[in-house]
């Protein structure tokens, strides 16, 4: 198809975004028996999910549930570290680039077993090596972290804490089944914070929720000035995850973000147009060295627990649970090994790399050659010429990066780089 008609087909379509595959039967033909082969990683980041929250928010496309009891919670923590530990012997070797905790919402978990969790965390730590620029995460929302909670984390060495904000607004939280303190709440949670020794907070914010209008963002705004995180990162809701129907157009969700991104870069934060993370540090790129060597340079990461997904050189895989299932069978498994695993072809893996660098608005062209096995530029050519020519990307020596006119239809952009991905080209 001509890639103009093909853009143009895109453009207002919900399904390209920063997902991939488009559809879940996209790479049916793909799957394989097992788990994904470790054996050549020397370097690789892990994560553990917490399916648990307090209160269930309409948005949420994750795995998760109402905080079950004590018992259950102990025997899925108790789950994760058996897993772990079954890893661990099989790759004794590994060192870890990045170490995120999230959810669900990990301080959910009660007192007893958020040290538990805590445990398992320094367990690894101490059995393993890790590289220089290694800075693990973990989420937690204001309601559920407590003095006691935040000391065991900053005990274990984790210096970033990520909270969910996603709105301040009242009605904009009632319209999706969230619950937020008020603002004097918010700043006493971070001053704890900073009091036990973590040095840096991210908050997370959504656009293009239910019922949010631009006065609503711009009030976010205000919260964000009062709080000062070290880190801001905006989510765009992904309504297609969710089978909804999509809340806002195109050109409303570009103004949103438009509104967001000129407020954080008048308080002093820094980014790219097109970018969704913000940070008062450049270096940093306002992620935690899990999502940092995950969305930009593309390196494999190992999820343990109910639905988490990995993903090695050859391929990804999903844990039991992705698919959904009932609560308390999922939750009484002893194991959560993976249960889609999918061994895929280059131009796959490329495709994938492309839509999770789309919340960065940029990709390496060194690591596209290096997943794509070829010369991405020489492959591509007609697609990038088609980019630069309608002002859609910039292209340098190292980087192709979405420009404020390619954001507003970021989807179909990126997804014209998808092209020799089999069926997706038919879309």
């Amino acid at each position: 198809m001509d890639i103009e008609k093909l853009f143009l087909r895109r453009k207002h379509d919900a399904l390209f975004n920063t997902s991939y595959p488009i559809r879940p039967d996209d790479w049916k033909q793909f799957r394989v028996e097992g788990e994904l082969d470790y054996a050549h990683c020397e370097v690789l980041s892990f994560y553990i999910h917490i399916p648990f929250c307090q209160h269930l928010c309409r948005f949420c496309e994750y795995a998760r549930f109402h905080v079950p009891n004590r018992e259950i919670q102990n025997s899925y923590l108790a789950s994760i570290e058996g897993d772990i530990e079954k890893f661990l012997n099989a790759y004794p070797t590994i060192r870890l680039s990045g170490f995120d905790i999230g959810g669900g919402t990990p301080t959910s978990l009660d007192e007893e077993n958020f040290e538990y969790l805590m445990h398992i965390y320094k367990g690894v730590i101490r059995r393993v090596g890790v590289t220089a620029d290694f800075e693990p995460s973990i989420e937690a929302t204001f309601q559920t972290v407590t003095t006691n909670k935040l000391r065991l984390i900053a005990e274990a060495g984790i210096k970033r804490i990520s909270l969910g904000i996603q709105s301040s607004v009242n009605h904009v939280q009632q319209h999706n089944d969230r619950v937020n303190p008020d603002v004097e709440r918010m700043q006493s949670v971070l001053n704890e914070i900073y009091a036990v020794g973590v040095q840096k907070v991210n908050l997370d914010l959504m656009y293009g929720l239910e019922g949010q209008t631009l006065l609503d963002v711009q009030k976010d705004m205000e919260v964000i000035q009062l709080l000062s995180p070290e880190q801001v990162t905006l989510y765009e809701l992904r309504s297609n995850m969710l089978k909804m129907a999509e809340s806002s157009s195109k050109d409303r969700l570009f103004q949103c973000y438009a509104t967001l991104y000129k407020s954080l870069i008048d308080l002093g934060y820094s980014a790219r147009f097109g970018q969704n993370t913000f940070t008062k540090n450049e270096s940093d790129l306002g992620l935690s060295s899990y999502l940092r060597h995950r969305m930009i340079d593309f390196m494999p990461y190992k999820g343990f627990g109910l639905s988490a997904q990995s993903m090695s050189p050859l391929g990804v895989s999903y844990n039991v649970g992705k698919q959904g299932g009932d609560k308390k069978e999922l939750l009484a498994y002893n194991s959560y090994p993976s249960k889609d695993t999918y061994q895929l072809p280059k131009q796959e893996l490329l495709s994938k790399y492309i839509a999770v660098s789309a919340y960065y608005g940029q990709f390496r062209l060194a690591v596209a050659d290096r997943v794509f096995g070829q010369c991405f530029l020489r492959c591509f050519n007609e697609e990038v010429d088609f980019c630069l020519a309608h002002g859609y990307t910039t292209l340098d020596d190292t980087s192709i990066t979405i420009t404020p006119k390619g954001f507003r239809y970021y989807g179909a952009v990126f997804s014209l780089f998808y092209r020799l991905a089999g069926k997706v080209n038919q879309n």
